[in-house]
């Protein structure tokens, strides 16, 4: 073989071995997140010959960058459950929670739910997760779309910012951003209306979705990057430790990272599956409030892919893996 041509099919190589450059989004630093961000910062992903962009967004801007190809996986499944019911090709690969993460503070004066009628609350993004968490709420008490209305004011600071300023009743904040609130001296005139955890409020929360564009070009992208995920997550459900250390290096705050273990590692599933039977009530629901007519829902099928992580949680149980901490 010439030297011409073995410079060029030691090209092809490198290029069939090259890492799959793949745009993953997140809405903030917390648990909802830490097994993704584990597996960034421990290598998982590059075991897996992936290189993952983080993308630091919420669901109502992540889902549309998911539908148009802009990013590969979205770490807001909830908006992207909406977007399917109204047509999108999209799929949810793996759930982390199915009760929201989230608390909401008021002010004085807002004591319970019916107090925000004709009000705005601070939530982060229209479309998002904390948008739907609000709208599951009202349906739980029969209250119309209309009866508040929506105030985004983005991730982190701005959010707590802007409550603490008594500009806006009440907001959704993460029980990690509690704790920092708490020690800049922002919660002394506020309180504690509901925590959502402890609601009758079930729903997809943390997870990840992808587009049906991205399974049909690129399976193996898929495959590899729920291995890595899961990787991820068993560090997390081991580790206290090095679940905090994630957190911190990608913008948590110390405390604010290690109350999030203490509070929400036991409750993270184990399995990133949700049965049939809650995928259809979710589908159901959502359905109700987007006005879709019940005989034009998508099935459950059409919206939850967990064959992938079945599939790819089998493999790591076959090959043995397990995390070296």
């Amino acid at each position: 073989m010439s030297v011409i041509a073995f410079a060029a099919a030691m090209s092809v190589a490198g290029v069939a071995n090259a890492a799959d450059h793949v745009k993953i989004s997140y809405v903030v630093p917390t648990m909802q997140y830490a097994a993704m961000l584990v597996a960034v910062d421990k290598g998982y992903f590059a075991e897996e010959n992936l290189d993952p962009e983080l993308v630091q967004a919420g669901g109502g801007v992540a889902t549309p960058a998911l539908i148009s190809g802009d990013i590969q996986f979205s770490g807001s499944p909830s908006a992207s459950i909406s977007a399917s019911i109204k047509g999108a090709h999209l799929k949810v690969l793996f759930v982390g929670e199915d009760h929201s993460a989230f608390q909401i503070w008021a002010q004085p004066g807002v004591e319970k739910f019916e107090d925000l009628k004709g009000k705005a609350i601070g939530i982060i993004s229209r479309g998002d997760t904390t948008e739907i968490i609000i709208r599951y709420m009202l349906d739980k008490r029969n209250l119309p779309a209309d009866y508040l209305s929506y105030a985004p004011l983005g991730t982190g600071t701005a959010r707590m910012a802007a409550l603490a300023s008594g500009a806006y009743p009440a907001a959704l904040i993460d029980v990690a951003e509690v704790r920092d609130m708490e020690n800049a001296g922002k919660l002394s005139k506020l309180h504690l209306m509901y925590d959502l955890r402890k609601e009758d409020v079930r729903m997809t929360f943390g997870g990840y979705a992808t587009s049906d564009a991205v399974i049909a070009k690129n399976p193996e992208s898929v495959r590899h990057f729920l291995r890595g995920l899961l990787k991820g997550l068993a560090v997390v459900k081991a580790s206290k430790e090095e679940t905090v250390k994630a957190l911190v290096n990608h913008g948590s705050t110390k405390p604010g990272a290690e109350d999030g273990w203490d509070v929400f590692a036991a409750s993270i599933s184990p399995t990133g599956v949700v049965p049939p039977d809650a995928q259809a009530f979710e589908i159901r629901v959502r359905g109700e409030m987007l006005g879709v007519d019940a005989g034009k829902l998508p099935k459950a099928s059409d919206v939850f892919a967990e064959s992938f992580t079945e599939k790819a949680a089998a493999e790591l149980k076959a090959e043995g893996w397990k995390p070296k901490l």
